[in-house]
């Protein structure tokens, strides 16, 4: 009788470690957290005041490679007209990752925040952040939903 509930046990085990194992690599190491958290504050700061030059200067190599200054501009321009000025954020979920689509394998952090914009106010935002080649937490993207 043991032996049959011993085999139940062992596979409930596994899929426990099946599905619980990889959520905690994706849960970011609290110093890389902070200092992505106080990247993504900064970046967030120039976006909010309308600093859509200073933004892409403060993000990573990536972005820049990746989105000219003047369509970065364009774009954040027309995404806040759309929007209108932040209400509230509130970061929501915090995941750590080595790879992030299209773009080279490093340490990449995903902020996904709920917000509230004046003209949209159920919004969903992501910012990645990751570990710059000057060994700095910079924000690498931006998404709006």
């Amino acid at each position: 009788m043991l032996r049959k509930y011993g085999i139940h046990v062992t596979l409930l085990l596994a899929a426990l470690a099946i599905i619980i194992l990889p959520r905690l690599h994706q849960k970011p190491d609290p110093a890389k957290l902070a200092e992505a958290n106080r990247s993504a504050t900064r970046f967030l700061q120039l976006v909010d005041n309308q600093n859509y030059e200073q933004s892409w200067q403060a993000a990573a190599k990536l972005l820049q490679e990746k989105v000219p200054s003047e369509e970065w501009i364009k774009k954040l321009t027309s995404l806040r007209q759309w929007t209108g000025p932040v209400v509230e954020r509130k970061q929501v979920e915090a995941r750590y990752t080595t790879e992030a689509k299209d773009s080279p394998d490093g340490e990449y952090i995903m902020l996904n925040y709920e917000s509230k914009y004046r003209n949209q106010p159920d919004t969903k935002e992501q910012i990645i952040v990751m570990l710059d080649d000057d060994h700095l937490w910079r924000v690498a993207g931006y998404f709006v939903k």
